[in-house]
């Protein structure tokens, strides 16, 4: 009587344990064989190296062009400084003024080592610093450093400052990969970035102020007493501030810098900056007619 139930029940156990071994809570209790978990960390592994190569990517290329911006700006800033700062060299107040009364002899220099002849306004040194010298517009105008004419506000446009008043004296010069400007005892960066400059002097080999003014020809060399500045080319060379940027990507600007005259030593593209090459010309327009 009890062999019955005792086959139904072995036969109801034999169908349980086919049935969970063919469900996927049998094949889930197996867990994972070592092929499958190889091969899951190598899809793993390939998806994390080309999000990170993206990514690494994406900071590289952000990092090139913000060192091509900071180019782009510093250019434009120390071109604006040569064309608005450089051309004031020699104004005069009242145009009828003439220049040796306008512009005397100095006995002594200024705090920031500048002197000038008799008539002179505008000279370079053999270590690239300009110096130049032009009265003031207005009793609001100030200078590279912010320092104030001295002229008197009841002064009437047009007319000659007093002597000893309203006279600035101005020199711009490279320090560490910046434009300086320095000003009675103050000295300011107007421009960084900047690595080197050339310049081309255009003069003129009839210094009479009272002879007609031209430009006899350009020369890299320092002018001679007797030549007077009427113009300037100039290339100026800046480089970004961080390093590592160039990604062994080949540019022509160094190139190009010696091909204007720049010394190769100043583009030096070994640690990864980036360079550009900026150029332009000025008419010292107060020092022509």
């Amino acid at each position: 009587m009890n062999s019955v139930p005792t086959r139904c029940n072995h036969a109801f156990d034999a169908g349980v344990r086919r049935w969970r071994t063919g469900t996927t809570i049998g094949r889930a209790e197996r867990g994972l064989t070592l092929v499958e978990l190889m091969v899951a960390m190598a899809i793993g592994l390939f998806i994390v190296l080309i999000a990170t190569t993206i990514y690494l990517q994406g900071v590289s290329t952000v990092a090139f062009r913000f060192g091509q911006s900071e180019n782009l700006n510093n250019s434009r800033y120390a071109l604006s400084v040569f064309d608005t700062e450089l051309s004031k060299a020699g104004f005069r107040r009242d145009p009828k003024q003439t220049f040796k009364d306008a512009f005397p002899a100095e006995a002594t220099a200024h705090a920031n080592e500048c002197q000038f002849a008799e008539e002179q306004s505008f000279y370079v040194t053999d270590k690239k610093e300009i110096c130049l010298r032009y009265q003031a517009r207005d009793p609001a105008e100030t200078d590279c450093v912010g320092t104030a004419s001295g002229l008197d506000a009841a002064i009437i446009p047009y007319e000659a400052p007093p002597a000893g008043t309203g006279m600035f004296v101005e020199k711009y010069f490279l320090d560490n990969g910046k434009l300086m400007c320095a000003a009675a005892d103050k000295t300011v960066a107007v421009a960084d970035g900047v690595r080197d400059m050339v310049i081309q002097f255009g003069v003129d080999q009839r210094a009479d102020p009272a002879a007609s003014r031209h430009v006899d020809q350009y020369q890299t060399t320092l002018p001679n007493a007797n030549e007077v500045i009427r113009s300037l080319r100039y290339a100026i060379l800046l480089s970004s501030t961080a390093q590592g940027l160039s990604q062994g990507i080949e540019s022509s600007v160094c190139q190009r810098w010696e091909d204007a005259g720049g010394a190769a030593a100043s583009c030096d593209t070994s640690k990864g900056r980036l360079f550009q090459l900026a150029t332009g010309t000025l008419t010292l327009r107060n020092l022509m007619p």
